[in-house]
């Protein structure tokens, strides 16, 4: 009789700490999604002191940290997440974006395609792929990105916005025009601003 209730007792205790820690992630989360982005950072550290590879907990701070402008511990906690689960693709998508910011773009390139492989559906990653390409001169390549960001989404406007500037530059007016005008639509202000320049 001992012996179970000394099993139902530890059971229950599991439950609770359970309980425990996604009340704290929960907390975390609220308190970034509200902006509190330092307080987030120590209620996530507070729950990966008990659980340091929880991916959600550790991508979440990287999040928090890119949010507070501190890229190199947002990169650890992203890398973190990598070394855990390589095809992650917030990470990826997020290392991407480390290394566009960087202006390492063949770097930036590589994290893209990985999400791509994974999530094919990832428009994103086609746009930041694309506006990497773009920066390097590789212009066909990157309208090609962008064609693929637009066709997962055509209320992508800033798909629109780089694809009207790159062939502003390939001397594609109104294929541009027309690209300006539909980002101008989706609400896009520096869309508008290049429509006036070039289009009227």
């Amino acid at each position: 009789m001992l012996n179970k209730i000394s099993k139902l007792f530890f059971a229950l205790l599991v439950l609770a700490l359970v309980g425990c820690g996604a009340d704290t992630t929960r907390e975390a989360d609220k308190l970034y999604i509200d902006g509190k982005y330092q307080e987030a950072i120590a209620a996530y550290n507070e729950y990966l002191s008990t659980k340091p590879k929880d991916i959600k907990s550790l991508y979440n701070r990287g999040r928090a940290y890119e949010e507070l402008g501190q890229v190199e511990k947002a990169k650890t906690d992203f890398e973190s997440v990598l070394n855990i689960d390589a095809d992650n693709v917030n990470a990826n998508l997020s290392m991407g974006k480390y290394w566009y910011n960087n202006e390492q773009y063949d770097q930036a390139i590589n994290f893209f395609d990985k999400v791509i492989r994974v999530d094919s559906k990832q428009g994103t990653a086609y746009l930041l792929k694309g506006r990497s390409l773009h920066k390097q001169g590789e212009f066909k390549d990157a309208v090609k990105n962008y064609n693929v960001a637009i066709d997962i989404s055509n209320k992508n406007e800033e798909a629109y916005l780089f694809r009207g500037a790159l062939r502003i530059n390939l001397g594609q007016k109104r294929s541009a025009c027309n690209d300006f005008n539909r980002a101008k639509e989706l609400g896009s202000t520096e869309a508008a601003s290049a429509f006036s320049k070039y289009c009227q």
